[in-house]
């Protein structure tokens, strides 16, 4: 099975494949978020819990430094076309995976 995304009013469902998830230590219906690694590929990870030991990890100043280097990109035009993503994701669980869409493209409008 495909990695699918279906939207429901304003909530985004992602069926991911067991495979995806045996490799990424989850449980059918565990929370997840998605991340970028170091080389620009997605993964997945379990959110920390809202509590003192997720404070102190770092995270929330990682995920801010990562929501203002995202706007600061997107302001410089370095974007991605909706398509391309478009395209990339329906190659996930494809015996023709596509590589992640190249950043830097200016924006559409």
């Amino acid at each position: 099975m495909a990695t699918q995304i279906a939207r429901i009013g304003g909530t985004a469902t992602v069926e991911i494949p067991e495979e995806l998830l045996r490799r990424a230590n989850l449980a059918v219906g565990d929370p997840v978020e998605w991340t970028f690694t170091s080389t620009g590929a997605l993964a997945l990870r379990t959110p920390p819990v809202a509590d003192e030991s997720a404070a102190e990890d770092g995270y929330e100043e990682w995920k801010l430094a990562e929501i203002q280097a995202g706007l600061a990109e997107a302001e410089a035009g370095e974007t991605v076309p909706h398509e391309k993503v478009v395209q990339w994701l329906r190659s996930w669980g494809t015996g023709n995976e596509l590589p992640p869409p190249l950043r830097g493209l200016p924006l559409p409008w």
